[in-house]
């Protein structure tokens, strides 16, 4: 299920080795975990058991990237080893390059920190569970765009996302400008969550229109966009179908330490056509409960 969820999403699956270097393992081992010595190792490049994926994953990235490949989107299931934790199962993303397949417009952009945001809420998913990200410090991560990625009733850390470090990117042979995004996922974790098997449903098309309403506000910089998306949800009436953020701006006419965050909201009733007073008190009570829960001022 997982790896056609992935391969649907545009990912291709990779296969790597569960024996590398330590000096390249130790990058991506969790404070406190240490690696699996081999005793008699072949080499040393077979010198340890992997603690995690992203190794292998980031050099067959690189390995695509080095070949010619500039957009590569790659994945990986397998098992991590650690002294503590022993074997886990886990699942390793890498993006590279455009974030969409190519179009003949040259339209495409960069992926982005929120393009595998989205990958790894599209793994939650498939196991039918709700993410958050904690923003955390990682040394193979970037400062700023890294996450821990937390699940279940009591949040707990599940995986880490993020940008990798321009100088782990540099020792793959790979320009240190080019931006590569990874996500490692523990499945054994998120298997112990779920608590009923996943349905998937289809449903048709909405018969009455959607009604698009824009927001921007001020707020403080260290308040993570989702606290303010849920804010949002929390307010509005169950006609708020979709809420995405599209804008984050610091800079002239913004004070220092704050934030603008723009939105757009997407409201729509499966059995009636929303009218613009409906939409309007919504949008009043959304920025009422914004002012009130985090003293953001509108746009």
């Amino acid at each position: 299920m997982l790896r056609r969820v992935l391969c649907g999403a545009g990912l291709q699956e990779a296969c790597t080795f569960t024996f590398m270097e330590r000096e390249a393992a130790l990058p991506f081992v969790q404070p406190g975990h240490d690696v699996v010595a081999i005793a008699n190792p072949l080499s040393e490049k077979f010198a340890v058991l992997r603690p995690s994926l992203l190794p292998g994953v980031v050099e067959a990235v690189a390995h695509n990237r080095r070949r010619g490949l500039d957009d590569a989107r790659l994945f990986e299931v397998g098992t991590v080893f650690t002294v503590d934790r022993g074997e886990r199962r886990a699942v390793g993303l890498g993006w590279i390059g455009a974030a969409s397949l190519p179009h003949w417009s040259g339209s495409g952009r960069p992926a982005d920190f929120f393009d595998m945001k989205g990958a790894v809420e599209l793994v939650a998913s498939g196991l039918g569970l709700a993410i958050e990200l904690r923003p955390v410090d990682h040394d193979a991560l970037v400062r700023g765009r890294a996450a821990a990625v937390l699940a279940g009733p009591d949040r707990r850390a599940v995986g880490l996302m993020g940008q990798l470090a321009p100088a782990l990117v540099s020792a793959r042979e790979i320009p240190s400008q080019s931006e590569v995004y990874v996500a490692e996922l523990d499945l054994d974790a998120m298997s112990e969550m779920v608590t009923a098997p996943v349905l998937f449903a289809s449903a048709p098309p909405p018969r009455h229109p959607s009604i698009v309403r824009d927001i921007s506000v001020v707020v403080d910089d260290t308040l993570p966009a989702a606290i303010v998306r849920g804010t949002i949800q929390a307010a509005a009436p169950p006609t708020l179908a979709r809420v995405r953020e599209f804008d984050r701006y610091q800079g002239e006419g913004v004070p220092q330490g704050r934030v603008s965050l723009s939105y757009r909201l997407t409201f729509q009733a499966p059995d009636r056509t929303l009218t613009d007073a409906e939409v309007q008190r919504a949008m009043t009570d959304i920025v009422q409960a914004l002012v009130h829960e985090h003293r953001a001022v509108q746009r």
